[in-house]
């Protein structure tokens, strides 16, 4: 008992505990703070600290040189570690392995050096590794058992009523031995082990042949090395440094002294998106199920990939709602654009994968465009396979959404006017089309790994292939055979500059309060580069994208060199016109027509000189001039 403490409930009568402290001189101040306190996690009653004999593994005895008859394999290993304790072994072969993200190493080394003796023993548990200790009541002796065949060899009763049972209660504890050094019959200790124990020692106990039989640690050691260390784990940081990394690190370092994985990839804790952790009771706990029937799959794999796991990860509906509106639906509609006009243009796709790559040949590429949406493609494929060699899936998602952004908002983007109604131009519909489908069928295959599902459904309808999964990584990503005809560094750099001509051209537009389907004789802008010296089919794109004549950038650089002259009035002209045809794209999508639908079209009489590219752009049926602007079905 505890004396005058016995059968008092230390949360009521804590005044018993602080009085006893004073009176014997074991207190040096008290007073309140506010502090986090334990509390059982399934019903919230607090918890108290009670103090209790447990069996502990030593960390700080130096090791003990086995002898002549030992059946551990490494012996030699062990006994070039004499005189070091198991801490410092174990810190040893922590340094041996890759840690990711780094600071894995630091947290991990920290816990060696400051944790205490192995805590291996769990009290009052029924269910759990049955500690092979055999501890005398009468000496105090006790013996640890290392096999089943050592457990028969010394048993003194009750091997009748445990034999063909697997070593747990209550079946083992039938089984009484001699204590060596008085004889006393001795019984197994209550205690069932830690947890850990056993998930430290799975390589050792776990791997057999064909997953039958005696481990291979135990029979073939040969063998069993084909399959030590793991070249790769992975786990949540905050718990495991103390848990299953170091239970395993513990095992290797004293079985083989060595490191019993190459690399492990350490991640944070998953949180609610308001901050805290998820529990029923505080209503923001999402359960699988559920979320995957809200979210989607897909989208969940994409919130993970993104992640950054050295930091705790906010998860909840409005983040997947923020993911799937700014990639997956963005990648959706790039793949959507390109069915739909694919199958207006009547565009012949072909089946073969030999022919997907041999198909597109740069010499047959005119349009500076497409150039340069393969060379960034060519990039970013031997930039993801680099990434996913290293375990940093979160690098290839970011760039792969960076991706599908400029294909959305650049690339397909300034290629509207090339597909469909809008050009008479076939051969560069067909540059562009194929273009299009050799990224889209290879993006589905970096992406499958992310999204497989998604990736699937791009990929079967694009090939009639049986699977995206039975892919091979794109060849030109491994041999760099593509990336050297695609890649075009400087390409991709004047992009950059026009991109940046753009933005500070919407901003001064944005600043003029002129919308940018209103067309100006000239702009002049400035940005932080220094030189610009652009090609002129990207000039082309920027006024295009701008809608402007004439640019003139930081002051020096002009284009066209010789100035277009343009009169007020074919501004204005050229303005009304394309609000017009705004309009009208408008009204057909609030009546749900269809690209091929036609219309009959009411529309002022000063349009008459545009009627033909009216007609055309709009799939007009027949035209009544009026002096309001309406959309009829025909």
């Amino acid at each position: 008992g505890l004396g005058e403490f016995s059968f008092k409930n230390a949360k009521k009568h804590p005044r018993l505990i602080l009085d006893y402290m004073e009176k014997n001189g074991y207190s040096y101040k008290i007073h309140n703070y506010k502090h986090r306190y334990p509390a059982c996690w399934r019903c919230k009653t607090e918890l108290v600290w009670k103090v209790a004999e447990e069996w502990y593994i030593a960390m700080d005895k130096p090791s003990q040189i086995l002898n002549s008859k030992s059946q551990i394999p490494n012996k030699s290993k062990i006994q070039n570690s004499k005189n070091k304790t198991l801490r410092q072994r174990m810190m040893e072969v922590a340094k041996k392995i890759k840690w990711m993200p780094e600071f894995g190493l630091d947290r991990e080394l920290d816990w060696l050096k400051n944790m205490h003796d192995w805590l291996i023993s769990k009290k009052n548990r029924y269910w759990g590794l049955s500690l092979p200790i055999y501890e005398c009541k009468k000496c105090g002796h006790f013996t640890v058992i290392g096999s089943k065949e050592e457990l028969k060899e010394k048993a003194f009763q009750g091997w009748e009523k445990f034999e063909g049972y697997s070593p747990h209660k209550p079946y083992i504890d039938e089984v009484k031995i001699k204590c060596e050094r008085c004889k006393a019959i001795v019984s197994r200790i209550d205690d069932v082990g830690n947890p850990w124990l056993d998930a430290g020692i799975v390589a050792y106990s776990t791997i057999t042949e064909n997953n039958q039989g005696e481990p291979l640690y135990k029979i073939d050691r040969e063998k069993w090395r084909k399959w030590f260390p793991a070249d790769f784990i992975t786990e949540s940081f905050p718990g495991q440094f103390k848990n299953w990394f170091y239970s395993l690190i513990a095992m290797s370092t004293v079985l083989e002294n060595t490191n019993p994985f190459r690399r492990v990839l350490g991640f944070a804790t998953l949180l609610g998106e308001d901050g805290r952790p998820m529990h029923k009771s505080w209503g923001n706990a999402i359960e699988f199920n559920e979320g995957a029937d809200k979210i989607g799959v897909d989208v969940m794999r994409w919130m993970y990939a993104r992640q950054n796991p050295a930091e705790n990860m906010l998860f909840g509906y409005k983040k997947a709602d923020e993911v799937r509106r700014q990639f997956y639906l963005m990648l959706w509609n790039v793949y959507n654009f390109f069915v739909e006009y694919a199958n207006l243009d009547k565009f012949q796709i072909l089946n073969s994968k030999s022919q997907i790559n041999s198909k597109l040949q740069i010499s047959n590429l005119s349009n500076i465009l497409d150039k340069w949406i393969l060379s960034r493609f060519a990039w970013l494929v031997d930039f993801v396979e680099k990434s996913l060699k290293n375990f940093d899936a979160r690098s290839s998602a970011l760039e792969i959404e960076r991706f599908v952004s400029d294909l959305s908002t650049w690339y397909i983007r300034r290629s509207r006017e090339r597909v469909w109604v809008n050009s008479n131009n076939d051969d560069d519909k067909q540059a562009f089309y194929s273009t299009m489908y050799f990224i889209l069928v290879n993006l589905s295959i970096i992406l499958s790994p992310f999204l497989p599902f998604l990736s699937e459904e791009i990929y079967t309808n694009l090939t009639g292939g049986e699977s995206v999964h039975l892919e091979f990584w794109p060849h030109f990503a491994k041999a760099s055979r593509v990336k050297s005809l695609f890649y075009d560094k400087r390409l991709e750099e004047e992009m950059i500059i026009a991109r940046k001509i753009v933005e500070a051209g919407h901003a001064k537009r944005k600043e003029m309060k002129v919308k940018t389907r209103f067309p100006l004789r000239e702009i002049s802008l400035s940005i932080e580069e220094k030189t610009i010296n652009l090609p002129s089919s990207i000039w082309q794109i920027i006024l295009q994208e701008l809608n402007v004549k004439n640019i003139i950038v930081n002051k020096k650089y002009r284009y066209p060199k010789k100035e277009v002259k343009v009169s007020e009035e074919e501004l204005q002209k050229e303005g009304e016109l394309r609000e017009l045809l705004r309009k009208i794209q408008a009204e057909r999508k609030n009546l749900g027509l269809k690209p091929t639908d036609e219309i009959i079209l009411k529309i002022p009489k000063k349009f008459i000189e545009f009627i033909d590219e009216i007609k055309i752009k709009t799939r007009v049926k027949k035209i009544i001039f009026d002096e309001k602007i309406e959309v009829l079905k025909n």
